[in-house]
């Protein structure tokens, strides 16, 4: 790849939960790419992270469990002891189990709601204090449009991810003073491995009936809006919800 002038991201720490694989990855690539020191992240599959960190020019990797608060705090303190510092942050981690909405055990709805939207609290409560010090930072949340019409069998994780839509404009509202801007990405249906199974267990000409573009997105469709809102191209931007859904939303 031909090296890039005019990077949006020089000299900035990024920290990219769920990023070893996924939308994660794509915006950690993208990221590198525009100049940003990424930390990359994986709870449990080592090999991925350590696989996406020998492609990346600028990169380390850690371990994190975004659903334990002393995990966190750990990674935070082993990040800062290198880069001192961290700039973004991009609550990407998340999972799903679909369900009937009848068949959701108590254990299912904690799980996503524990990762999905407490663990994104919990990381960006403790990153806030670093960004306030800092007198800057960029926060993006990683939502989905299932958060804003109820997705069908999917109601805990519509739950999560509507819960942090309105985190993002808890911490856009809260960072203002201290030049800390928070917005939330709701991407529609992403071709990822969360999403494979979604797109070929079901019909899919019916799925992208619903999708005005009438097919998933890609990742790469998603990552350049994330470098737009972690940039000071953005610096006037926050509390905003951006839906990249092929228009899906219009059709629900």
């Amino acid at each position: 790849m031909a090296e890039k002038f005019n990077v949006k991201l020089e000299g900035k720490v990024a920290l990219i939960t769920g990023s070893s694989r996924g939308i994660g990855e794509a915006i950690a690539k993208e990221f590198s790419n525009e100049g940003a020191s990424v930390i990359i992240t994986y709870k449990k599959n080592k090999s991925l992270a350590e696989e996406l960190n020998q492609k990346l020019k600028n990169s380390m990797i850690i371990q994190l469990d975004i659903s334990n608060r002393q995990n966190i705090r750990n990674a935070i303190q082993n990040i800062l002891k290198k880069h001192e510092r961290i700039d973004i942050l991009v609550n990407n981690a998340g999972i799903n189990k679909p369900t009937d909405f009848e068949d959701v055990t108590d254990k299912d709805w904690d799980e996503i709601l524990n990762t999905n939207l407490k663990g994104s609290f919990m990381i960006s409560q403790e990153i806030f204090s670093i960004m306030k010090k800092q007198n800057y930072g960029r926060i993006i949340n990683i939502s989905s449009i299932s958060g804003q019409y109820g997705g069908p069998r999917t109601v805990h994780y519509a739950v999560s991810k509507a819960g942090l839509i309105t985190l993002g404009h808890c911490l856009a509202r809260f960072g203002a003073p201290y030049n800390i801007t928070c917005n939330n990405i709701a991407p529609g249906i992403i071709s990822t491995e969360m999403t494979k199974d979604e797109i070929a267990n079901v019909n899919s000409s019916e799925i992208f009936k619903k999708i005005l573009l009438n097919r998933p997105g890609t990742t790469d469709e998603l990552t350049g809006i994330a470098v737009f809102l972690a940039s000071d191209d953005s610096s006037y931007i926050t509390g905003q919800t951006i839906n990249v859904d092929g228009g899906h939303l219009l059709r629900t």
